[in-house]
């Protein structure tokens, strides 16, 4: 055994045991993360609590003393135009919205209709815009419409690799989940804080945006702060991910569900760990990864090879800063202890979702998956070239 493979098993086992120690004070765990949550809104509102005590100060000094303190006020005046700066930027707060094709109910009626029909029994959330984008996803963003998150819009993120390895029941239970969880019925608590991870990470995206020196300071203290917040939240975030599979209950049942949970885990363990690998060697920009994606997934999980890959994502530990918890713990919440997952038909949830404008949402996203690819490697070729200057 080499030494990075010995690495990597004793820091899986000291995770673990972090893992197992939060689980037995998960009471104090999840009021330490809720106060670190809060600290965000602190760093929102700390500049303008500065401009007021700083005002008041400065009044206090010109009007209510006999005897102005020059030193003192003229501190108190340069405090204040630079947490007025600040503000200022927090005003110029321009949500950074997830990236992907949008899409209508004129265009693509089906998958209206479906979040419709689940939302009828959920009640909320209000989806207010539904995109399509390049990653295996299904996700609820919340973008802040202003500086403070406390108003958001709900964007719906379809990920089309996911659309085009499910089968309809699948996509169907998968949707009934992640609406379920984010309609905040029982798991008030833990779905927001699992919301904020994203909301955090486009502050300091929208800030990074404004090329101005107050602003790329409030972008590298907003991108510590979301590292740091993802980081101790990640156990929470596995919470709120089993609460959701207990949603899907209410829609299907526990078979439904299994099969669905097999499929996810399945199919995210082989994109990550083979085929975006393989495509990502493959010389640009002659790739079109959709366009394959569906027949060469389904051709290869057949099988023995299914069943193979099927039992070593059940046996799998997730690394430890995953959002997934393990497909055995999963499947244990719903009072199973074995994974199922059924060949995949010709028929998959691209096929009815999307119908007629499969092939044109595949020749976008795969336009899109590009344009994402060669600036990827722009800026990976530009970083090594800048070490290899600073090494010589």
């Amino acid at each position: 055994m080499d030494i990075s493979e010995s690495i990597r098993i004793q820091r899986k086992r000291l995770f673990k045991r972090i893992e197992l120690l939060l689980l037995k004070y998960q009471r104090s765990y999840l009021s330490f993360v809720f106060l670190f949550a809060i600290t965000g809104y602190v760093l929102i509102l700390v500049f303008p609590l500065l401009v007021y005590i700083a005002s008041e100060n400065i009044y206090k000094n010109l009007i209510d003393s006999q005897i102005i303190n020059w030193q003192d006020t003229m501190a108190w005046f340069a405090l204040a135009m630079f947490a007025t700066m600040f503000c200022y930027r927090y005003l110029r707060y321009k949500p950074a919205s997830p990236a992907g094709l949008t899409i209508s109910a004129e265009k693509l009626p089906e998958i209206f209709k479906l979040v419709e029909k689940i939302n009828h029994h959920f009640k909320r959330p209000t989806i207010h815009r539904i995109i399509i984008s390049t990653h295996y996803e299904l996700d609820i963003i919340k973008t802040p419409r202003w500086a403070l998150p406390v108003w958001s819009s709900n964007t719906l993120v379809i990920g089309l690799p996911l659309l085009l390895c499910f089968s309809p029941q699948q996509f169907e239970c998968m949707m009934g989940r992640r609406l379920g969880q984010f309609s905040k019925n029982h798991n008030i608590i833990t779905n927001w804080l699992y919301q904020l991870r994203a909301s955090w990470k486009q502050y300091a995206l929208s800030y990074g945006k404004q090329k101005y020196p107050d602003s790329m300071i409030l972008k590298w203290l907003f991108s510590i702060y979301s590292f740091l917040y993802s980081a101790l939240s990640i156990y929470v975030v596995r919470t709120d991910e089993l609460n959701a599979d207990s949603y899907a209950m209410e829609l299907f049942n526990h078979e439904d569900i299994r099969e669905m949970m097999t499929a996810d885990t399945v199919y995210r363990h082989y994109l990550d760990t083979n085929f975006w690998p393989a495509v990502n060697k493959t010389a640009l920009p002659i790739v079109n990864p959709h366009r394959k994606l569906s027949s060469i997934i389904h051709k290869i999980l057949r099988g023995d090879k299914l069943a193979v890959l099927t039992n070593r994502v059940f046996t799998t530990v997730p690394e430890w800063n995953s959002p997934y918890p393990s497909l055995q713990l999963r499947l244990e919440k719903i009072a199973h202890d074995t994974p199922y997952m059924p060949e995949q038909t010709d028929v998959t949830a691209a096929s009815q979702y999307l119908g007629q404008s499969q092939n044109i949402v595949i020749d976008l996203m795969d336009k899109l998956w590009l344009k994402q690819a060669l600036l990827k490697r722009k800026k990976t070729a530009h970083k090594n070239n800048t070490k290899a200057r600073s090494g010589k």
